[in-house]
């Protein structure tokens, strides 16, 4: 199996759902629950950069994680990689650790930097173990992290529950690029799809703090958006009532991009599917014609991976793999362009995590990917 065989799975996808187009609250919390005690060993030794990882919206994509494993966030998204949210949170103040630290990121960094080829990434992206914005440290990790990466934009993907805060949107000031999710356009659906922590936060206090953040930041605004459907039916973004409220909502935001998604990669609730060809395609009609087809993205069609990241030396091949696959599942081809390896010698360090127990496989949409599974 070469690269380029393997990267034709997207184009598959983009057949399959017979696609015409070329283009692609407030925090509840009344005490200070946030704990003195140090990062636990394990936190101290996981590097907070991995990657990078093949996007099929932003190249190779050298990944931040601010937060560090157990995954916490303020949702428990139905369609999440990463499965069921430990640390189910409102608001940054209800963490019981230390944020981690901007000399953290900033000395890992330095290491990763010393191995890598900066010219073979593309972007620098803020995601990981849940919710970025819960670290309230994010700006001043952002500010350390430009000054290393010369003239390479920043990203963030977030879920956009934090957008009414002040300090965060301040933090989200030093991004070039928000990838801001938003999956539904009314409460029902919403609480359906993102389970979020804090049960009285409404979808529309999302959408009205998404447009104030999008007036005050010089950077790009994008939307993600992933359409879904559970087995049954009942639950759904493509039918009906929360299809409108979505796509109204889309257009009431005026984003400078919409990046439609599908859960492609393993879900966190197995009833979780892609949608059908003839629930996608009005979809992408309206939006096309409304907002115009060259800031519409959508999986399958527009697609940025295919290029291997070169690396001057490699620490440890296995260790660099256990720790990409704690931030998300990759399939052999995605750890093969990651590393800069042949897919026969990334093969060959799969074994010998599967092995281990370090690492499980499941099949999604057709596809093998691979995630991390604790010893303990």
């Amino acid at each position: 199996m070469s690269a380029r065989n393997g990267r034709t799975r997207a184009r598959d996808h983009a057949c399959v759902w017979g696609l015409k187009f070329k283009c692609m609250h407030a925090c509840t919390a009344t005490t200070w629950k946030r704990g003195l005690s140090a990062l636990t060993k394990e936190q101290t030794n996981l590097s907070t950069v991995y990657g990078p990882v093949p996007s099929w919206r932003l190249g190779r994509s050298l990944g931040i994680d601010v937060l560090l494993p157990p995954k916490k966030c303020t949702f428990n998204c139905i369609y999440c990689q990463l499965g069921k949210t430990n640390v189910h949170i409102s608001c940054p103040e209800m963490l019981s650790e230390p944020f981690v630290e901007v000399d953290k990121v900033a000395s890992d960094l330095d290491e990763v930097l010393k191995r890598l080829d900066l010219g073979s990434v593309d972007v620098v992206t803020f995601s990981g173990t849940g919710e970025p914005t819960l670290n309230l440290n994010l700006g001043k990790i952002a500010k350390e992290v430009k000054k290393r990466v010369a003239s390479l934009p920043l990203a963030i993907l977030t879920n956009s529950s934090l957008f009414h805060r002040r300090d965060v949107r301040k933090n989200l000031s030093w991004f070039d690029l928000i990838i801001a999710k938003l999956d539904a356009g009314d409460d029902e659906t919403f609480r359906l799809i993102n389970r979020p922590a804090d049960k009285k936060m409404h979808v529309e206090t999302i959408i009205d703090s998404i447009k104030k953040l999008k007036k005050g930041i010089k950077g790009t605004m994008a939307l993600e958006v992933m359409l879904l459907r559970s087995e049954d039916g009942q639950v759904t973004n493509v039918d009906g009532k929360p299809l409108r409220k979505l796509l109204d909502a889309i257009l009431d935001v005026k984003p400078e991009q919409v990046q439609l998604e599908v859960p492609y990669r393993p879900p966190s609730e197995g009833s979780v599917k892609p949608p059908p060809v003839e629930k996608i395609e009005p979809i992408l009609d309206e939006l096309s014609k409304t907002l115009g087809e060259d800031k519409l993205w959508v999986y399958g069609l527009h697609d940025k991976r295919g290029i291997s990241v070169n690396w001057l030396l490699h620490e440890s091949l296995e260790k660099e793999v256990v720790e990409l696959l704690r931030r998300r599942p990759c399939c052999l081809v995605d750890v093969s362009m990651s590393l800069g390896i042949n897919l026969n010698a990334a093969e060959s360090i799969i074994r010998r995590l599967e092995k281990r127990s370090l690492i499980v496989s499941q099949i999604s949409e057709g596809e093998r990917y691979y995630s991390y599974h604790s010893p303990q």
